[in-house]
């Protein structure tokens, strides 16, 4: 926000430079973030004292004149008609420099005019950037001496831009900001010094108003200003607005802005011949109307937008900008003006929506001051009446609803707690001294603490702490005294959920995956491509965003996968060959809020691989391995094993949709699904371009950490010389290798240690509907060697008791 320091001068008294009170503001938490100094330029400029004046002898419009600045008397040819001895001018000595209109600089040097020597230049005001005047040079006050620099009169404005925190609405505004630097320097607040003449004629008379309860305006204040004369704002006006960066339009708008950058209340001035019907009517939109607003641009309004009706049509649309029929021109001759309080929230949305933001709108966006509509109306009247005249007429058409809030808030601060906060001792009486200088009023105090009403417009501070916050801000936080406290030093430890993700990132990384870090935002179509239109399944409801950037980016993710799979199909296009990639991120599944603190939303931490296209990426390979099942399988036990998990798999009772049938697992640990894992379904692959073999896994990861709770017991291993057996069996095609282990360990064959699939075949010289499984057994006792008879014996065992049930085949 631009704040300009004359403009500040009228609420406070600052002898302080610009460079003081720029000081100050940052101290108290408005940081200054850059500073406008217009009058830099012109620093090389003197009050000087002209001494003589006489006519040029070759010229009839030139005087020559002799002037004193303060250490010499120089010569100097001057064009102006009214300079004359004895008057005290603005001196551009040789070395200064003007600017001029086209942006290039004059620079002031030794010159003859029409054979006379000239060592400078007397200045009208619109040469040294004070006005458009140039009917003649500028005479000052002959009480300042000559040789006083320019600058240093005051004439310039300094223009500071403040970065203001959204918390503190009553800083966007010059009286805001002066209340603050009255606490800091302990000085009074001037008070808005105006005059209001109202007329006989009742401003109810004039026209009438209606709100609608609950719409979003809670206070709304109309006064009427007849016989108003709109021209162009006076100097002072339009001057202190273009220090601002606001443009001067004309005197009644001008006045509306000034108001609005003066004390923060936005108002609305309506040519009140152009409204229909003498009403004003504030109330919701209704489906299909429109409105065409002052930046002539047309919109559509929705049914939750809040608009100001003249009658029968929105003339403006709430807190946000007003409509074009009814704008303040030159013809106007009758003023309605509105001062209201708008819901901040309604605001803040229909102004995104229409992509409209205007200082207004920023304002009631931030919340306003809920008491003070009437008063800056009545100001605001005052002012139009000085600069455009007419009748302001008695009283106002206003409004009050129940939901407006009727009583200011007290917060109770305590000393002891202050100190304690702030880390140093601080009087009752200081604290009082700090709060009250900005404007909070004692309600109550006792030995212990102060009670404080807290006003309108500093809807920030609602707890005790926040007032605590105000006494150290006001202390000044260079003045807090830096001590160390004590402490005991204690190991920071992770939470086990970020040990577990910080592990499974370095795993897959070092397994020879590159890590994903997509946005948190996905498309409604690839969820749909993968979990199908919404079902039982919650990974196929994911929650809509009101306002997405774009179809792609439409919905929040339940799953990593369909961004996963998008990065595949671009890695794909561009890194032909393989592509290897995992994600670690959050599912977010929406529910219903149990009350209006619940988010509506759980949370899932998940973590999801892929491989598709080559698996072996050796360079020495001339045709690499494509990757399969069993390959994919193996990666996806290896990781798990080194993050300490050791899981089984098996076929899942329900199979995912979006993978393949016959190609898919369940992954478990300690009997708890962690998630699946499988080929991807030929469907899915079309859907997203995809044309590798690719196989996914999506795990669970807040069920993986509570599987790695499980202790670790270390069992002795055998050192013994182990003996191997092979095994092979024709089964069904249906049966798996999970069933065949579960089989063989269920027999728990004497000295059995290790079981290793070594080949599948299926073909055409095996029975249709079968398969050929070859296993390696591997015997090894604890505490000796085995012989090849106990190991023959053991193994002929197993085969015996293998092939009883009929279903398997010994080979």
């Amino acid at each position: 926000m631009k704040v300009s320091l004359n403009w500040l001068r009228r609420h406070v008294d600052l002898p302080e430079n610009a460079e003081e009170v720029a000081k100050a503001l940052t101290s108290i938490g408005l940081e200054v973030e850059g500073t406008e100094e217009p009058g830099k330029v012109y620093e090389k400029l003197v009050v000087a004292k002209v001494l003589t004046c006489e006519p040029h002898p070759d010229s009839d419009h030139l005087h020559i004149t002799t002037v004193n600045n303060g250490k010499e008397t120089i010569q100097v040819v001057c064009g102006a008609p009214n300079v004359a001895a004895g008057q005290t001018v603005v001196l551009a000595p040789i070395g200064a420099e003007l600017p001029l209109p086209d942006g290039t600089m004059l620079k002031m040097k030794k010159s003859k005019i029409r054979g006379v020597e000239s060592f400078g230049m007397i200045c009208a005001e619109d040469e040294i950037g004070l006005s458009d005047d140039h009917a003649g040079i500028m005479v000052l006050d002959d009480s300042i001496p000559a040789g006083t620099p320019f600058v240093s009169l005051g004439l310039y404005d300094v223009c500071f831009e403040l970065n203001v925190t959204p918390n503190r609405p009553d800083a966007l505004s010059h009286r805001g900001v002066a209340r603050e630097l009255a606490a800091k320097f302990g000085r009074p607040l001037k008070p808005l010094a105006y005059e209001l003449k109202e007329d006989s004629e009742a401003a109810s008379s004039a026209i009438s108003l209606e709100v609608v309860p609950g719409c979003g305006c809670s206070r709304y204040v109309g006064r009427v200003i007849k016989d108003v004369k709109v021209e162009k704002s006076p100097a002072w006006l339009a001057k202190l607005l273009h220090a601002v960066g606001m443009n001067s339009i004309n005197n009644v708008v001008d006045i509306t802005n000034f108001i609005l950058m003066d004390v923060g209340q936005p108002l609305h001035s309506f040519d009140m011949d152009q409204l229909h019907g003498n009403k004003i009517k504030v109330r919701r939109a209704a489906k299909g109307e429109k409105i065409e607003t002052i930046d002539h641009t047309a919109h559509e309004l929705l049914e939750s937008d809040l608009v100001i009706c003249d009658g029968d049509r929105p003339a403006c649309v709430a807190g946000v900008m007003g409509g074009v029929e009814s704008e303040i021109v030159d013809a106007t001759k009758n003023v309605f003006l509105e001062s209201a309080w708008f819901n901040p929230t309604i605001v803040r949305k229909q102004a995104k929506r229409l992509c409209i933001s205007t200082d207004s709108s920023y304002r009631f966006e931030r919340e306003i001051d809920f008491t003070t509509q009437d008063e800056y109306s009545r100001y605001a009247c005052a002012m139009i009446q000085e600069v455009a005249g007419g009748r302001i007429l008695k009283g106002s058409v206003e409004y009050t609803g129940d939901d407006h809030k009727k009583n200011l808030n007290e917060v109770t601060l305590r000393t002891a707690r202050a100190e304690k906060v702030i880390g140093m001792k601080i009087a009752a009486a200081d604290i009082e001294k700090y709060l009250t200088g900005i404007a909070l009023e004692v309600v109550k105090k006792d030995a212990e603490s102060i009670t404080f009403k807290i006003p309108g417009y500093r809807p920030d501070l609602e707890r005790e702490v926040d007032l605590i916050e105000e006494v150290a801000r006001l202390i000044g936080f260079d003045n807090i005294p830096y001590t160390l406290p004590s402490f005991k030093m204690q190991p920071n430890e992770l939470p086990p959920i970020e040990v577990l993700n910080r592990k499974i990132r370095k795993t897959l990384s070092a397994m020879g995956l590159h890590e994903c870090l997509s946005l948190r935002f996905t498309s409604k179509a690839r969820t749909e491509a993968l979990f199908g239109a919404e079902n039982d399944d919650r990974r196929s409801k994911p929650a809509a965003l009101l306002n997405p950037l774009s179809d792609e980016l439409g919905v929040v993710p339940t799953s990593l996968l369909p961004n996963l799979l998008k990065s595949v199909a671009e890695n794909e296009k561009n890194r032909p060959g393989s592509v290897r990639l995992f994600e670690v991120a959050k599912g977010q599944f929406k529910r219903d809020r149990k009350d209006v603190r619940d988010p509506g939303f759980d949370e899932s931490n998940l973590v999801a691989l892929t491989i598709a296209g080559s698996f072996d990426v050796n360079p020495l390979n001339d045709k690499p391995a494509q990757i399969d099942f069993a390959a994919f399988k193996g990666l996806v036990q290896s990781f798990l094993k080194r993050v300490g998990l050791v899981v089984e798999f098996r076929v899942p009772a329900k199979a995912e949709l979006f993978l393949h049938p016959g190609k898919q697992v369940e992954v478990l640990a300690d009997g708890m699904v962690l998630g699946t894992m499988g080929e991807l379904h030929p469907t899915a692959m079309a859907a997203f371009d995809i044309g590798y073999t690719t196989y996914v896994m999506e795990l669970d990861m807040d069920k993986m950490e509570h599987a790695t709770h499980k202790k670790i017991v270390f069992e002795p291993f055998s050192r013994q010389v182990p003996s191997s057996r092979d095994i092979s069996i024709e089964v069904e095609k249906t049966m798996t290798h999970e069933q065949i282990l579960a089989r063989i360990k269920g027999l728990n064959p004497k000295n059995l240690a290790k079981i290793t699939l070594k080949s599948i075949y299926e073909g055409d010289k095996i029975e249709a509907g079968k398969k050929n499984m070859v296993y390696s057994l591997t015997y090894q006792a604890m505490d000796r060697t085995l012989t090849d008879d106990e190991v023959n014996k053991a193994h002929n065992k197993l085969r015996d008791k293998l092939v009883a049930n009929g279903d398997i085949v010994l080979r």
